[in-house]
Formats: C-alpha cells, structure tokens, sequence
C-alpha cells in the first residue's frame, strides 16, 4: 500500500531539517534513521539504488551555485638547463568528475544520477555531466636554471537538495524514505571560461639541478 501523497507535506518539511536520512511509516513520526540500529535502516547506498526500482524517486533541488575549484598542478614540471631562457611545451589532460558528499560513486547510467541531472538541469537551466575531461599543450617562457609548470584552477558547479523514494511495500520498515543534505559538484560546462590556467616557475634547487640537467 502506497502512503497517500498528500499526507506527506508536513513531514517533508520535518525531513528537510533533519539529519542525512529519515523514513516516514503509516501512523508513525518522521525520525532520523538511528546509526546505532544500521540492521534496521537502509544505507543512504541502498537508498539510492533503490531508486531503478521504487514507485517513485524525485530529487528536489535547493540551491546552485557556481565556483572555481581549488588549484592544482597539471601536466609535467619542465627544466630548464641551458643558460639561456628557453621554450617548453607542456602536454597536459585534467578531468573533472562529478562527485557527492554522501560517498556514493556517480555514473552516467544510475538512475538517482538519472533524476538529479533532469531535476537540476529544468529548475536551473544548467547542463550537468558526471566527468569532463581538457586536454591541452601549452609552450610557456622558462628562464635560465629555472624550473616551470602550469596550474588550474577548474570552473565547477554544485546543486543541493534531497531525495525523496516511495515504496509500495514496506522497506526496511517504512513505506517513504528521505535523502537530506544531498549535495553534488561537478564541471560547469556553460562557462568553462570561469576557470584559470598559470603559469608558474621558481628557481631549481641543488638537487634538482643534478636530478634534472
């Protein structure tokens, strides 16, 4: 027996305030799922994955924002030798994949991936994928007894909200279970610009002198 939609309102605001997961049962209150009886509650995983086979699974999107990733190196370092400044081509690739922070691995054909992307993208108007790779060769100007290397900074985006699944028999006890503080990041792909590509270098040190020249 299907828990009767309209009764839920209320409780899904209790849900959204609670804690990662909560279930909801015919004639009981909402409540987080106790860590101390995981035997009793699903895992936020098996929640997830129960959405390819539940009556209903809907994400509900509360907020997106867009930001620029922390900076990283790409590529090789390269030496410079000579005694003169010198031209170096760096080959780099930097893929950027979509991740959550509840630990669940992300892959185009799950179907939780399946309903955030759809949710996300006709509330916000935003592409979304679950990996993205650049791939570029940049010569850059490396002076005498220097080294050099390009770092990035990555154009990303994030979207929260929670998962709501509806059972038509109980699971794990209740017939509707909820997925809060569900947040994802990943590439942007409409203003890939918004990200960043230096280059740095600094003088080599002994060391790197007799490993490298």
């Amino acid at each position: 027996m299907r828990f009767p939609l309209r009764t839920t309102s209320p409780s899904r605001r209790l849900a959204r305030s609670g804690g990662a997961v909560a279930a909801l049962a015919l004639g009981a209150s909402l409540m987080a799922a106790p860590q101390s009886y995981a035997a009793d509650s699903p895992t936020t995983k098996q929640l997830l994955d129960a959405c390819s086979w539940a009556d209903l699974c809907e994400f509900h999107p509360q907020s997106y924002s867009t930001y620029t990733g922390p900076n990283h190196q790409v590529g090789s370092t390269a030496y410079n030798c000579a005694s003169q400044t010198n031209q170096h081509r760096i080959d780099w690739s930097d893929t950027t994949a979509s991740t959550n922070s509840v630990g669940v691995s992300i892959t185009a054909s799950a179907k939780f991936w399946e309903v955030y992307e759809v949710s996300v993208e006709t509330s916000y108007r935003h592409d979304w994928t679950t990996s993205h790779t650049d791939t570029e060769s940049d010569t850059v100007n490396i002076p005498a007894g220097y080294k050099g290397w390009i770092e990035r900074g990555t154009a990303k985006q994030k979207a929260t909200g929670w998962y709501e699944i509806h059972f038509g028999s109980r699971y794990y006890g209740h017939y509707i279970w909820y997925v809060n503080d569900y947040v994802s990041t990943g590439f942007n792909n409409d203003n890939p610009k918004a990200g960043y590509v230096n280059f740095k270098d600094a003088k080599m040190t002994a060391g790197e002198r007799a490993a490298h020249c």
